[in-house]
């Protein structure tokens, strides 16, 4: 029978490699990328993932959702604005 090993104090942390899906145009694009930055697409893509994580995973580009813009102004801060026959 198999047993769950103990957990390590001191982990090394190797490098991996691992697939992502992307289409060939994105695919295309941070190969291109790579090689005009001196490097390759695992090593950026790898880069811009920590970066991503340690910014604290932002919502950006095309997908981060904008909130709407309310129909009607912010009510006035101004006193004269909230009373009765103020500004005329």
């Amino acid at each position: 029978m198999t047993h769950i090993p103990p957990r390590k104090d001191q982990v090394e942390d190797k490098e991996r490699r691992f697939y992502v899906c992307a289409p060939s145009s994105i695919y295309l694009q941070l190969q291109q990328e790579a090689i005009q930055r001196g490097t390759d697409l695992w090593t950026l893509g790898g880069s811009v993932l920590r970066a991503w994580l340690e910014a604290g995973c932002p919502n950006f580009g095309k997908q981060a959702k904008h909130p709407e813009k309310p129909s009607s102004p912010p009510p006035s801060s101004s006193p004269l604005a909230h009373k009765k026959g103020g500004a005329q």
